[in-house]
Protein backbone atom coordinates (compact mmCIF):
# COMPACT_ATOMS: atom_id res chain seq x y z
CA UNK A 1 0.00 0.00 0.00
CA UNK A 2 1.60 3.26 -1.14
CA UNK A 3 2.22 6.22 1.14
CA UNK A 4 2.17 9.90 0.22
CA UNK A 5 3.63 12.58 2.47
CA UNK A 6 2.49 16.18 2.10
CA UNK A 7 4.81 18.72 3.73
CA UNK A 8 5.15 22.47 4.20
CA UNK A 9 1.41 23.06 4.24
CA UNK A 10 -1.18 24.92 6.31
CA UNK A 11 -3.58 22.09 7.03
CA UNK A 12 -6.90 22.74 8.79
CA UNK A 13 -8.36 19.49 10.10
CA UNK A 14 -11.93 20.63 11.01
CA UNK A 15 -11.58 18.55 14.18
CA UNK A 16 -13.52 20.28 16.95
CA UNK A 17 -11.20 22.29 19.19
CA UNK A 18 -8.25 22.08 16.80
CA UNK A 19 -7.61 25.44 15.14
CA UNK A 20 -3.92 24.72 14.50
CA UNK A 21 -2.73 24.87 10.91
CA UNK A 22 -0.56 21.76 10.71
CA UNK A 23 2.36 21.40 8.34
CA UNK A 24 2.30 17.72 7.39
CA UNK A 25 -0.15 15.08 6.24
CA UNK A 26 0.68 11.42 5.65
CA UNK A 27 -1.67 9.31 3.54
CA UNK A 28 -1.43 5.54 3.35
CA UNK A 29 -3.62 4.10 0.64
CA UNK A 30 -6.98 5.83 0.94
CA UNK A 31 -6.68 6.76 4.63
CA UNK A 32 -4.94 9.38 6.73
CA UNK A 33 -2.11 7.97 8.84
CA UNK A 34 -0.74 11.17 10.33
CA UNK A 35 -1.49 14.89 10.53
CA UNK A 36 0.61 17.31 12.55
CA UNK A 37 3.95 19.05 12.68
CA UNK A 38 6.84 17.75 10.59
CA UNK A 39 8.99 17.54 13.73
CA UNK A 40 6.69 14.84 15.08
CA UNK A 41 7.75 12.60 12.19
CA UNK A 42 11.44 12.92 13.01
CA UNK A 43 12.85 9.69 14.32
CA UNK A 44 9.92 7.70 12.99
CA UNK A 45 10.44 5.17 10.26
CA UNK A 46 8.36 6.97 7.63
CA UNK A 47 9.15 5.75 4.12
CA UNK A 48 6.92 7.70 1.80
CA UNK A 49 6.60 6.52 -1.78
CA UNK A 50 5.87 10.09 -2.80
CA UNK A 51 6.52 13.46 -1.18
CA UNK A 52 4.70 16.65 -2.16
CA UNK A 53 5.85 20.07 -1.01
CA UNK A 54 2.66 22.12 -0.59
CA UNK A 55 4.73 25.33 -0.63
CA UNK A 56 2.65 26.90 2.11
CA UNK A 57 -0.73 26.15 0.54
CA UNK A 58 -3.84 25.83 2.71
CA UNK A 59 -5.45 22.39 2.84
CA UNK A 60 -9.05 21.83 3.95
CA UNK A 61 -10.98 18.59 4.40
CA UNK A 62 -12.99 17.69 1.32
CA UNK A 63 -16.10 19.88 1.29
CA UNK A 64 -19.51 18.20 1.42
CA UNK A 65 -22.47 20.05 -0.05
CA UNK A 66 -25.24 18.98 2.32
CA UNK A 67 -28.11 20.17 0.13
CA UNK A 68 -28.09 20.14 -3.64
CA UNK A 69 -30.05 18.86 -6.63
CA UNK A 70 -27.50 17.13 -8.83
CA UNK A 71 -29.48 16.53 -11.99
CA UNK A 72 -31.23 19.90 -11.93
CA UNK A 73 -27.91 21.61 -11.22
CA UNK A 74 -26.13 19.89 -14.08
CA UNK A 75 -28.98 20.52 -16.49
CA UNK A 76 -29.31 24.15 -15.39
CA UNK A 77 -25.88 24.94 -16.75
CA UNK A 78 -27.32 24.54 -20.25
CA UNK A 79 -30.29 26.86 -19.48
CA UNK A 80 -30.39 30.58 -20.23
CA UNK A 81 -29.18 32.51 -17.17
CA UNK A 82 -31.73 35.20 -16.24
CA UNK A 83 -30.23 36.17 -12.87
CA UNK A 84 -30.67 39.89 -12.26
CA UNK A 85 -32.20 40.51 -15.69
CA UNK A 86 -35.06 42.91 -16.41
CA UNK A 87 -38.11 41.79 -18.38
CA UNK A 88 -36.71 43.46 -21.50
CA UNK A 89 -33.37 41.72 -21.04
CA UNK A 90 -35.16 38.39 -20.60
CA UNK A 91 -36.87 38.93 -23.94
CA UNK A 92 -33.56 39.74 -25.62
CA UNK A 93 -31.86 36.66 -24.18
CA UNK A 94 -34.68 34.45 -25.46
CA UNK A 95 -34.30 35.90 -28.96
CA UNK A 96 -30.55 35.37 -28.88
CA UNK A 97 -30.85 31.80 -27.60
CA UNK A 98 -33.44 30.63 -30.10
CA UNK A 99 -32.18 28.55 -32.99
CA UNK A 100 -34.08 27.34 -36.08
CA UNK A 101 -34.04 23.86 -34.56
CA UNK A 102 -35.32 24.95 -31.12
CA UNK A 103 -38.44 23.14 -29.96
CA UNK A 104 -38.42 24.57 -26.43
CA UNK A 105 -36.51 27.28 -24.52
CA UNK A 106 -35.46 26.79 -20.89
CA UNK A 107 -34.26 29.57 -18.61
CA UNK A 108 -33.22 29.83 -14.99
CA UNK A 109 -32.75 32.14 -12.02
CA UNK A 110 -35.08 35.09 -12.68
CA UNK A 111 -35.51 37.44 -9.70
CA UNK A 112 -38.92 39.02 -9.09
CA UNK A 113 -37.51 42.40 -8.08
CA UNK A 114 -35.08 42.55 -11.00
CA UNK A 115 -37.76 42.12 -13.69
CA UNK A 116 -39.14 45.62 -13.14
CA UNK A 117 -42.69 44.29 -13.59
CA UNK A 118 -44.68 41.28 -12.57
CA UNK A 119 -43.93 38.15 -14.63
CA UNK A 120 -46.66 37.51 -17.20
CA UNK A 121 -46.92 35.13 -20.12
CA UNK A 122 -47.61 38.06 -22.46
CA UNK A 123 -44.08 39.39 -21.89
CA UNK A 124 -42.69 36.10 -23.17
CA UNK A 125 -45.29 35.72 -25.93
CA UNK A 126 -44.11 38.98 -27.51
CA UNK A 127 -40.84 37.34 -28.49
CA UNK A 128 -41.61 33.59 -28.47
CA UNK A 129 -45.16 32.43 -29.06
CA UNK A 130 -44.88 29.25 -31.13
CA UNK A 131 -42.70 27.03 -28.90
CA UNK A 132 -42.84 26.51 -25.12
CA UNK A 133 -40.79 28.70 -22.79
CA UNK A 134 -40.13 27.68 -19.17
CA UNK A 135 -38.07 29.99 -16.94
CA UNK A 136 -37.31 28.89 -13.38
CA UNK A 137 -37.19 31.47 -10.63
CA UNK A 138 -33.92 31.68 -8.71
CA UNK A 139 -35.39 29.58 -5.89
CA UNK A 140 -36.92 27.04 -8.35
CA UNK A 141 -40.24 27.21 -6.48
CA UNK A 142 -41.85 29.26 -9.26
CA UNK A 143 -41.79 28.89 -13.01
CA UNK A 144 -42.67 31.50 -15.61
CA UNK A 145 -44.33 30.05 -18.73
CA UNK A 146 -45.40 31.51 -22.05
CA UNK A 147 -48.81 30.70 -23.49
CA UNK A 148 -47.48 27.84 -25.63
CA UNK A 149 -45.96 26.16 -22.55
CA UNK A 150 -49.27 26.45 -20.68
CA UNK A 151 -51.07 24.95 -23.67
CA UNK A 152 -48.50 22.16 -23.91
CA UNK A 153 -49.25 21.16 -20.30
CA UNK A 154 -53.00 21.18 -21.12
CA UNK A 155 -53.65 23.86 -18.51
CA UNK A 156 -56.29 26.60 -18.79
CA UNK A 157 -57.86 29.07 -16.40
CA UNK A 158 -60.40 26.47 -15.28
CA UNK A 159 -57.80 23.83 -14.36
CA UNK A 160 -57.53 23.16 -10.65
CA UNK A 161 -53.99 23.39 -9.30
CA UNK A 162 -52.59 20.43 -7.37
CA UNK A 163 -52.80 20.71 -3.56
CA UNK A 164 -50.17 23.14 -2.30
CA UNK A 165 -49.76 24.80 -5.68
CA UNK A 166 -51.16 27.69 -7.67
CA UNK A 167 -51.68 28.78 -11.27
CA UNK A 168 -51.49 32.52 -10.70
CA UNK A 169 -54.20 34.63 -12.34
CA UNK A 170 -54.37 38.34 -13.11
CA UNK A 171 -57.13 40.80 -12.23
CA UNK A 172 -59.16 39.55 -15.22
CA UNK A 173 -59.02 35.93 -14.07
CA UNK A 174 -56.57 35.01 -16.83
CA UNK A 175 -53.48 32.88 -16.26
CA UNK A 176 -50.35 34.99 -15.87
CA UNK A 177 -48.07 32.07 -16.67
CA UNK A 178 -46.56 32.05 -13.17
CA UNK A 179 -46.83 28.61 -11.61
CA UNK A 180 -46.09 28.17 -7.90
CA UNK A 181 -44.94 25.28 -5.69
CA UNK A 182 -46.59 21.91 -6.48
CA UNK A 183 -47.88 23.35 -9.76
CA UNK A 184 -44.17 23.41 -10.64
CA UNK A 185 -42.97 20.20 -8.98
CA UNK A 186 -45.92 18.08 -10.09
CA UNK A 187 -46.39 19.44 -13.62
CA UNK A 188 -43.46 21.49 -14.92
CA UNK A 189 -40.64 19.36 -13.54
CA UNK A 190 -41.95 16.07 -14.95
CA UNK A 191 -42.57 17.64 -18.35
CA UNK A 192 -39.12 19.23 -18.57
CA UNK A 193 -37.59 15.98 -17.30
CA UNK A 194 -39.37 14.10 -20.09
CA UNK A 195 -37.44 16.20 -22.62
CA UNK A 196 -34.14 14.76 -21.38
CA UNK A 197 -32.75 11.63 -22.95
CA UNK A 198 -30.47 9.34 -20.99
CA UNK A 199 -27.48 10.89 -22.74
CA UNK A 200 -28.76 14.34 -21.75
CA UNK A 201 -28.89 13.18 -18.14
CA UNK A 202 -25.38 11.76 -18.29
CA UNK A 203 -24.16 15.04 -19.76
CA UNK A 204 -25.89 16.94 -16.94
CA UNK A 205 -24.13 14.74 -14.39
CA UNK A 206 -20.79 15.40 -16.09
CA UNK A 207 -21.52 19.12 -15.73
CA UNK A 208 -22.36 18.78 -12.05
CA UNK A 209 -19.43 16.57 -11.10
CA UNK A 210 -16.87 18.68 -12.97
CA UNK A 211 -18.20 21.85 -11.36
CA UNK A 212 -18.19 20.39 -7.87
CA UNK A 213 -14.72 18.87 -8.01
CA UNK A 214 -13.39 22.23 -9.21
CA UNK A 215 -14.57 23.85 -6.00
CA UNK A 216 -13.23 21.23 -3.57
CA UNK A 217 -16.45 19.27 -3.11
CA UNK A 218 -16.01 15.51 -2.65
CA UNK A 219 -19.52 14.60 -1.51
CA UNK A 220 -23.09 15.83 -1.79
CA UNK A 221 -26.52 15.21 -0.37
CA UNK A 222 -29.04 15.15 -3.20
CA UNK A 223 -32.38 16.48 -2.00
CA UNK A 224 -34.91 15.42 -4.65
CA UNK A 225 -34.02 11.96 -5.92
CA UNK A 226 -36.42 10.40 -8.46
CA UNK A 227 -36.55 7.12 -10.36
CA UNK A 228 -35.25 8.77 -13.53
CA UNK A 229 -32.33 10.43 -11.77
CA UNK A 230 -31.43 7.27 -9.88
CA UNK A 231 -31.42 5.27 -13.11
CA UNK A 232 -29.12 7.84 -14.70
CA UNK A 233 -26.69 7.73 -11.76
CA UNK A 234 -26.50 3.96 -11.92
CA UNK A 235 -25.99 4.10 -15.67
CA UNK A 236 -23.25 6.69 -15.13
CA UNK A 237 -21.53 4.23 -12.79
CA UNK A 238 -21.53 1.63 -15.57
CA UNK A 239 -20.52 3.83 -18.49
CA UNK A 240 -17.94 6.23 -17.04
CA UNK A 241 -14.43 5.06 -16.27
CA UNK A 242 -14.00 5.10 -12.50
CA UNK A 243 -17.73 5.35 -11.89
CA UNK A 244 -19.25 8.15 -9.83
CA UNK A 245 -16.46 10.61 -8.97
CA UNK A 246 -17.95 11.87 -5.70
CA UNK A 247 -19.90 10.40 -2.80
CA UNK A 248 -23.67 10.84 -2.99
CA UNK A 249 -26.24 10.44 -0.23
CA UNK A 250 -29.70 10.88 -1.72
CA UNK A 251 -33.07 11.74 -0.24
CA UNK A 252 -36.05 10.33 -2.10
CA UNK A 253 -38.61 13.01 -2.99
CA UNK A 254 -42.03 12.11 -1.61
CA UNK A 255 -45.02 14.02 -2.97
CA UNK A 256 -47.96 15.13 -0.83
CA UNK A 257 -50.26 14.62 -3.82
CA UNK A 258 -52.24 11.40 -4.03
CA UNK A 259 -53.56 8.93 -1.50
CA UNK A 260 -52.05 7.86 1.80
CA UNK A 261 -51.35 4.48 0.18
CA UNK A 262 -49.39 6.16 -2.62
CA UNK A 263 -47.35 8.19 -0.14
CA UNK A 264 -46.62 5.06 1.88
CA UNK A 265 -45.55 3.24 -1.30
CA UNK A 266 -43.15 6.06 -2.13
CA UNK A 267 -41.52 5.83 1.30
CA UNK A 268 -41.20 2.07 1.02
CA UNK A 269 -39.70 2.46 -2.48
CA UNK A 270 -36.97 4.61 -0.94
CA UNK A 271 -36.21 1.91 1.63
CA UNK A 272 -36.14 -0.76 -1.08
CA UNK A 273 -33.67 1.23 -3.19
CA UNK A 274 -31.54 1.83 -0.09
CA UNK A 275 -31.36 -1.89 0.62
CA UNK A 276 -30.62 -2.73 -3.03
CA UNK A 277 -27.85 -0.14 -3.39
CA UNK A 278 -26.23 -1.31 -0.16
CA UNK A 279 -25.34 -4.54 -1.96
CA UNK A 280 -23.66 -2.75 -4.87
CA UNK A 281 -20.15 -1.28 -5.00
CA UNK A 282 -21.21 2.27 -5.80
CA UNK A 283 -20.58 5.69 -4.23
CA UNK A 284 -24.30 6.24 -3.98
CA UNK A 285 -26.82 5.44 -1.30
CA UNK A 286 -30.36 6.36 -0.41
CA UNK A 287 -30.14 8.06 2.98
CA UNK A 288 -33.76 8.98 3.46
CA UNK A 289 -36.72 10.93 2.16
CA UNK A 290 -37.33 14.61 1.38
CA UNK A 291 -40.59 16.45 2.08
CA UNK A 292 -41.21 19.97 0.77
CA UNK A 293 -43.48 21.24 3.53
CA UNK A 294 -43.78 24.86 2.44
CA UNK A 295 -42.72 27.26 -0.26
CA UNK A 296 -40.48 30.32 -0.25
CA UNK A 297 -40.69 33.87 1.04
CA UNK A 298 -40.08 35.47 -2.37
CA UNK A 299 -43.37 34.23 -3.82
CA UNK A 300 -45.25 34.44 -0.49
CA UNK A 301 -45.64 30.65 -0.27
CA UNK A 302 -43.52 29.93 2.80
CA UNK A 303 -45.66 28.80 5.76
CA UNK A 304 -45.57 31.59 8.35
CA UNK A 305 -47.18 32.26 11.71
CA UNK A 306 -47.86 35.90 10.75
CA UNK A 307 -49.10 37.27 7.41
CA UNK A 308 -46.99 38.65 4.61
CA UNK A 309 -47.04 42.37 3.83
CA UNK A 310 -49.83 41.78 1.31
CA UNK A 311 -51.97 40.07 3.96
CA UNK A 312 -51.48 36.57 2.58
CA UNK A 313 -51.10 33.70 5.04
CA UNK A 314 -50.84 30.45 3.09
CA UNK A 315 -51.04 27.08 4.76
CA UNK A 316 -48.55 24.21 4.54
CA UNK A 317 -47.95 22.07 1.48
CA UNK A 318 -47.87 19.08 3.84
CA UNK A 319 -50.79 19.38 6.32
CA UNK A 320 -50.10 17.69 9.66
CA UNK A 321 -52.48 14.81 8.97
CA UNK A 322 -50.27 13.88 6.00
CA UNK A 323 -46.92 14.87 7.48
CA UNK A 324 -46.95 12.89 10.72
CA UNK A 325 -47.67 9.41 9.30
CA UNK A 326 -45.10 9.75 6.51
CA UNK A 327 -42.38 10.95 8.91
CA UNK A 328 -43.21 8.17 11.37
CA UNK A 329 -43.20 5.49 8.66
CA UNK A 330 -39.86 6.63 7.24
CA UNK A 331 -38.36 6.73 10.72
CA UNK A 332 -39.61 3.21 11.45
CA UNK A 333 -37.76 2.07 8.31
CA UNK A 334 -34.54 3.78 9.46
CA UNK A 335 -34.76 6.38 6.72
CA UNK A 336 -33.55 9.88 7.48
CA UNK A 337 -36.26 12.49 7.10
CA UNK A 338 -35.36 15.90 5.65
CA UNK A 339 -38.09 18.54 5.70
CA UNK A 340 -37.88 21.71 3.63
CA UNK A 341 -39.10 24.39 6.06
CA UNK A 342 -38.42 28.03 5.23
CA UNK A 343 -41.21 29.67 7.23
CA UNK A 344 -41.40 29.67 11.03
CA UNK A 345 -44.71 27.79 11.04
CA UNK A 346 -43.20 25.13 8.77
CA UNK A 347 -40.30 24.48 11.15
CA UNK A 348 -42.74 24.20 14.07
CA UNK A 349 -44.76 21.63 12.10
CA UNK A 350 -41.61 19.68 11.21
CA UNK A 351 -40.54 19.54 14.86
CA UNK A 352 -44.02 18.41 15.89
CA UNK A 353 -43.84 15.61 13.33
CA UNK A 354 -40.36 14.58 14.50
CA UNK A 355 -41.53 14.44 18.13
CA UNK A 356 -44.46 12.30 17.02
CA UNK A 357 -42.13 9.89 15.22
CA UNK A 358 -39.85 9.64 18.24
CA UNK A 359 -42.87 8.84 20.41
CA UNK A 360 -44.20 6.08 18.14
CA UNK A 361 -40.76 4.66 17.28
CA UNK A 362 -38.92 4.66 20.63
CA UNK A 363 -36.72 1.79 19.45
CA UNK A 364 -35.08 3.87 16.71
CA UNK A 365 -31.58 5.02 17.75
CA UNK A 366 -30.56 8.54 16.74
CA UNK A 367 -32.92 9.16 13.79
CA UNK A 368 -30.93 12.27 12.77
CA UNK A 369 -33.83 14.26 11.40
CA UNK A 370 -33.05 17.31 9.28
CA UNK A 371 -34.71 20.66 8.63
CA UNK A 372 -33.67 22.37 5.40
CA UNK A 373 -33.27 26.17 5.06
CA UNK A 374 -34.76 27.68 8.26
CA UNK A 375 -34.82 31.22 6.87
CA UNK A 376 -37.56 32.60 9.12
CA UNK A 377 -37.24 30.75 12.41
CA UNK A 378 -37.92 31.50 16.08
CA UNK A 379 -35.47 31.16 18.94
CA UNK A 380 -37.83 28.63 20.49
CA UNK A 381 -37.70 26.40 17.40
CA UNK A 382 -33.90 26.53 17.42
CA UNK A 383 -33.93 25.43 21.07
CA UNK A 384 -36.34 22.59 20.21
CA UNK A 385 -34.33 21.30 17.26
CA UNK A 386 -31.16 21.46 19.38
CA UNK A 387 -32.78 19.43 22.15
CA UNK A 388 -34.04 16.86 19.64
CA UNK A 389 -30.66 16.60 17.90
CA UNK A 390 -32.15 17.73 14.59
CA UNK A 391 -29.65 18.80 11.93
CA UNK A 392 -30.01 22.41 10.85
CA UNK A 393 -29.23 22.26 7.13
CA UNK A 394 -28.38 25.81 6.07
CA UNK A 395 -27.35 27.52 2.84
CA UNK A 396 -25.50 30.80 3.49
CA UNK A 397 -25.71 31.80 -0.17
CA UNK A 398 -29.47 32.35 0.25
CA UNK A 399 -28.60 35.29 2.50
CA UNK A 400 -26.50 36.89 -0.24
CA UNK A 401 -27.67 40.53 -0.52
CA UNK A 402 -28.50 40.08 -4.19
CA UNK A 403 -31.46 37.89 -3.21
CA UNK A 404 -32.76 39.83 -0.19
CA UNK A 405 -34.56 42.99 -1.39
CA UNK A 406 -37.69 41.12 -2.49
CA UNK A 407 -37.40 38.72 0.49
CA UNK A 408 -37.52 41.63 2.93
CA UNK A 409 -40.23 43.40 0.98
CA UNK A 410 -42.58 40.41 1.12
CA UNK A 411 -42.19 40.29 4.91
CA UNK A 412 -43.05 43.97 5.10
CA UNK A 413 -39.60 44.91 6.39
CA UNK A 414 -40.92 43.88 9.82
CA UNK A 415 -39.16 42.42 12.87
CA UNK A 416 -38.73 39.07 11.12
CA UNK A 417 -36.14 40.74 8.88
CA UNK A 418 -34.10 41.49 12.01
CA UNK A 419 -33.67 37.75 12.63
CA UNK A 420 -33.03 36.71 9.05
CA UNK A 421 -30.76 33.66 8.78
CA UNK A 422 -29.60 33.61 12.47
CA UNK A 423 -26.61 31.31 11.98
CA UNK A 424 -24.84 31.95 15.29
CA UNK A 425 -27.89 30.80 17.27
CA UNK A 426 -27.19 27.20 16.24
CA UNK A 427 -23.90 26.99 18.15
CA UNK A 428 -25.14 24.08 20.27
CA UNK A 429 -26.79 22.35 17.32
CA UNK A 430 -25.67 20.07 14.53
CA UNK A 431 -25.23 22.30 11.47
CA UNK A 432 -24.57 21.32 7.87
CA UNK A 433 -23.84 23.73 5.03
CA UNK A 434 -24.88 23.40 1.41
CA UNK A 435 -25.60 25.47 -1.67
CA UNK A 436 -29.05 24.29 -2.81
CA UNK A 437 -27.72 24.44 -6.37
CA UNK A 438 -29.18 25.26 -8.84
CA UNK A 439 -31.28 27.72 -6.78
CA UNK A 440 -27.98 29.50 -6.09
CA UNK A 441 -24.34 29.19 -7.20
CA UNK A 442 -22.68 25.98 -6.09
CA UNK A 443 -19.27 27.53 -5.29
CA UNK A 444 -18.21 26.53 -1.79
CA UNK A 445 -15.59 29.21 -1.04
CA UNK A 446 -17.82 32.20 -1.85
CA UNK A 447 -20.53 30.49 0.20
CA UNK A 448 -18.10 30.54 3.14
CA UNK A 449 -17.53 34.24 2.47
CA UNK A 450 -21.22 35.05 2.85
CA UNK A 451 -21.42 32.90 5.99
CA UNK A 452 -18.66 34.95 7.60
CA UNK A 453 -19.66 38.43 6.36
CA UNK A 454 -23.26 38.44 5.02
CA UNK A 455 -21.89 40.35 2.02
CA UNK A 456 -22.40 39.40 -1.61
CA UNK A 457 -20.23 36.85 -3.34
CA UNK A 458 -22.71 36.43 -6.20
CA UNK A 459 -22.24 40.08 -7.17
CA UNK A 460 -19.07 41.48 -5.55
CA UNK A 461 -19.81 44.92 -7.06
CA UNK A 462 -22.78 45.50 -4.74
CA UNK A 463 -22.07 48.45 -2.45
CA UNK A 464 -21.55 47.92 1.26
CA UNK A 465 -24.80 48.28 3.24
CA UNK A 466 -25.46 51.45 5.25
CA UNK A 467 -28.87 50.59 6.72
CA UNK A 468 -28.36 50.08 10.48
CA UNK A 469 -30.92 47.25 10.51
CA UNK A 470 -29.01 45.33 7.86
CA UNK A 471 -25.68 46.03 9.51
CA UNK A 472 -27.04 44.71 12.81
CA UNK A 473 -27.37 41.29 11.16
CA UNK A 474 -23.58 41.02 11.27
CA UNK A 475 -24.09 39.64 14.77
CA UNK A 476 -25.03 36.38 13.06
CA UNK A 477 -21.75 36.18 11.11
CA UNK A 478 -19.72 33.04 11.76
CA UNK A 479 -16.03 32.64 12.46
CA UNK A 480 -14.14 31.19 9.49
CA UNK A 481 -13.18 28.02 11.37
CA UNK A 482 -16.81 27.42 12.40
CA UNK A 483 -18.09 27.94 8.86
CA UNK A 484 -15.53 25.48 7.46
CA UNK A 485 -16.52 22.90 10.08
CA UNK A 486 -20.18 23.24 9.11
CA UNK A 487 -19.23 22.61 5.46
CA UNK A 488 -17.07 19.58 6.28
CA UNK A 489 -17.55 17.76 9.59
CA UNK A 490 -21.09 19.13 10.03
CA UNK A 491 -22.15 17.99 6.58
CA UNK A 492 -20.53 14.59 7.15
CA UNK A 493 -22.54 14.22 10.35
CA UNK A 494 -25.73 15.18 8.51
CA UNK A 495 -25.24 12.34 6.02
CA UNK A 496 -24.24 9.85 8.73
CA UNK A 497 -20.66 9.58 7.48
CA UNK A 498 -18.70 11.06 10.39
CA UNK A 499 -16.83 7.81 10.93
CA UNK A 500 -15.04 8.23 7.59
CA UNK A 501 -15.60 11.77 6.32
CA UNK A 502 -15.51 15.41 7.29
CA UNK A 503 -12.22 15.81 9.17
CA UNK A 504 -8.55 15.23 8.48
CA UNK A 505 -7.98 12.83 11.35
CA UNK A 506 -6.05 9.56 11.62
CA UNK A 507 -8.08 6.70 10.19
CA UNK A 508 -10.40 8.92 8.15
CA UNK A 509 -10.66 8.92 4.36
CA UNK A 510 -7.98 11.03 2.68
CA UNK A 511 -10.45 13.53 1.19
CA UNK A 512 -9.13 17.08 0.96
CA UNK A 513 -8.65 20.11 -1.23
CA UNK A 514 -5.60 22.31 -1.75
CA UNK A 515 -6.31 26.03 -2.09
CA UNK A 516 -4.64 28.81 -4.05
CA UNK A 517 -5.72 31.35 -1.43
CA UNK A 518 -5.14 31.70 2.31
CA UNK A 519 -8.20 33.08 4.13
CA UNK A 520 -6.54 32.44 7.50
CA UNK A 521 -3.59 34.73 6.78
CA UNK A 522 -5.11 37.15 4.28
CA UNK A 523 -8.70 37.38 5.49
CA UNK A 524 -12.07 36.08 4.32
CA UNK A 525 -12.11 38.63 1.48
CA UNK A 526 -9.94 36.15 -0.39
CA UNK A 527 -12.96 33.83 -0.52
CA UNK A 528 -15.20 36.37 -2.21
CA UNK A 529 -14.30 35.74 -5.81
CA UNK A 530 -12.61 32.41 -5.27
CA UNK A 531 -14.69 30.36 -7.66
CA UNK A 532 -11.28 29.21 -8.88
CA UNK A 533 -9.65 29.15 -5.46
CA UNK A 534 -9.03 25.40 -5.51
CA UNK A 535 -5.81 24.03 -6.96
CA UNK A 536 -6.46 20.33 -6.45
CA UNK A 537 -9.12 18.00 -5.05
CA UNK A 538 -8.28 14.61 -3.53
CA UNK A 539 -10.70 11.78 -2.83
CA UNK A 540 -9.71 8.57 -1.01
CA UNK A 541 -6.02 9.36 -1.41
CA UNK A 542 -6.21 10.05 -5.15
CA UNK A 543 -6.05 13.32 -7.03
CA UNK A 544 -9.39 13.53 -8.84
CA UNK A 545 -9.22 17.11 -10.10
CA UNK A 546 -6.39 19.55 -10.75
CA UNK A 547 -6.56 23.05 -12.09
CA UNK A 548 -5.10 23.28 -15.56
CA UNK A 549 -2.61 26.08 -15.96
CA UNK A 550 -3.55 28.43 -18.77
Amino acid sequence: MSTHLFTNGRIFTSVEGDDTLHSSLLVRGDRIEFVGDAKELEGKDVKADQITDLQGAVVLPGIIDAHTHLMMFGASQDKIDMLGKSATEVQQLLLEARKPSSTCLLGRSFLFDALGEKPHRKILDKVVSDIPVFIDSADVHSCWLNSKAIETLSIDKHTEAPPGGEFQKDENGELTGLFLETAVSELVWPYVASLLSLNDRLHALDNAFDAYLATGVVGVVDMAMTEEDLNALEEYQKRRSGGLPINIAAHWLVSPVGTSEEREASVRAAAAHRDRLAKIDISLRIAGIKLISDGVVDSCTAYLTKPYANGALPGPIWPMEKLKPVVALADSLSLQVAVHAIGDAASIAALDAFEHAIAVNPQQPEPRFRIEHLEVVSEESIKRLTKLGVVASLQPVHADPIYLPNWREQLGQDERCDRAFPWTEYHHSHVAFGSDAPTAPHHSLPNLYTATTRRSAVDPTLPEPTDPRILSLDRFNLKLQTAIRYYTSGSAYSMQSSDRKGTLAVGKDADFCVLSIDPFANGVETLREAQQGVLETWLAGKSVWKRQEV
